[in-house]
């Protein structure tokens, strides 16, 4: 994901990496690899140590984030050297042509679980531009997140089970929060005064995290985020 994921998107943050602490095939105690961490990731809601490799890093590095400056087409790290590999909200933010690459880089390093969230198809393309309407509409400058989605262009279901499959990899999939939700999170850490709450809220405290990222109230029929649990082929 270009750029550190700041604080500002705790709520979001919470979500999205809620949902993948609540997975029992996350738990261990190594050390974990966040591709497309930014300053932060997964490392705000847990002290596990962990390598986190992006493009840039806006922001100081959380305490137990080890900062990698690396592309995810490129991991300079060695074959299935890491047991737990999570990928987050990044995939929207590679080209179409990027994503194969990535995604085989990600099953190159991973020894055990490979965890990969991001928006998918039309429902969260369609919530993506109804956003940048509101935003446009009010006069107020879109978050550089939005704009690249819409230029990028979310990817598809098939985008990223066809390179699983063609690894002969086994993955699950586990749907996340629906898309009218989505859009109603995304007003509430338009405010700086509210993300200075969420992080309150959450900061350190992966029970939350988890508590919200399975929470059945932000779930519903046309979905915004999918999770692949995928095994290490």
């Amino acid at each position: 994901m270009p750029g550190a994921v700041g604080k500002e998107l705790m709520l979001d943050q919470a979500i999205r990496f809620g949902a993948i602490l609540d997975q029992p095939k996350f738990e261990g105690e190594r050390t974990i690899l966040e591709v497309g961490s930014g300053s932060l990731g997964i490392s705000a809601f847990i002290p596990d140590k962990v390598i986190g490799v992006d493009i840039a890093f806006a922001e100081c590095p959380a305490p137990n984030l080890q900062a990698v400056r690396a592309s995810a087409l490129h991991l300079p790290l060695r074959d299935r050297s890491f047991n737990r590999v999570v990928c987050s909200d990044m995939m929207e933010h590679l080209t179409i042509e990027e994503r194969p690459t990535a995604i085989q880089e990600l099953l190159r390093v991973t020894k055990g679980h490979l965890f990969i969230a991001c928006p998918c198809d039309e429902a969260a393309r369609r919530t993506d531009r109804r956003l940048m309407k509101l935003y446009r509409s009010l006069g107020i400058r879109p978050p550089d997140w939005l704009e690249d989605h819409l230029l990028k262009r979310i990817p598809d279901n098939q985008e990223i089970e066809g390179p699983l499959g063609e690894r002969k990899a086994c993955w699950k999939v586990v749907v996340g929060e629906s898309a009218k939700a989505h859009f109603i999170v995304s007003l509430l850490i338009a405010s700086r005064w509210l993300n200075r709450f969420w992080e309150r809220v959450f900061s350190g405290r992966p029970e939350r995290a988890k508590s919200i990222g399975s929470c059945r109230i932000l779930q519903g029929r046309k979905y915004y985020r999918r999770l692949w649990i995928v095994e290490s082929p």
